[in-house]
């Protein structure tokens, strides 16, 4: 049975923020430790993710063929977003893809999920409404959702719950 993170889809306005390790930005996470702080410039000899647009970034942070990340990155949850979830590079992560005339996602960045759980429905050109569900257990560390018009492309990424570390996100 999923478990839904607390504010999952209550607003169309909290979307979460992707940091990307080695990105250049105008706003970063300084990370040390379990504790990530906001800064305007990365330090030197510090470890530093630059903010992305969350939700059309895939390429950069994953190889879709070889189910790995090539770059390590945080993800950022509202409500408040002083809480993140890093994915190291290197580490696997199984895309659960939902395409469709329509999709509608039913879980969130951080929710846990098991084998069988679901995942969203997709409607079909044909009007048929299909069930998508999970085929392996672990956390949801990021949904993609394609930029590009019709039909609805979704990807969602499902990382272990052993290579998902939880970070305190400071201001």
């Amino acid at each position: 049975m999923s478990e839904q993170v607390e504010g999952c889809h209550k607003s169309p306005y909290l979307i979460p923020q992707l940091f990307i390790e080695g990105l250049d930005s105008d706003e970063f996470l300084v990370l040390r430790d379990s504790i990530a702080k906001r800064s305007m410039e990365c330090p030197k000899d510090a470890r530093c993710f630059g903010k992305a647009i969350y939700g059309v970034e895939l390429d950069s942070i994953v190889d879709l063929v070889a189910k790995k990340c090539t770059r390590s990155f945080i993800v950022v949850l509202p409500p408040d977003y002083r809480r993140g979830l890093l994915v190291e590079a290197g580490s696997y992560v199984e895309p659960i893809p939902l395409e469709g005339m329509r999709v509608a996602v039913e879980v969130c960045e951080g929710s846990k999920v098991g084998i069988e759980d679901t995942i969203g429905f997709i409607a079909t050109r044909k009007f048929e409404v299909r069930h998508i569900r999970s085929h392996v257990e672990g956390v949801i560390v990021y949904i993609y959702s394609s930029p590009e018009s019709g039909p609805d492309r979704n990807i969602v990424l499902v990382a272990p719950r052993e290579v998902v570390k939880e970070i305190e996100v400071q201001s």
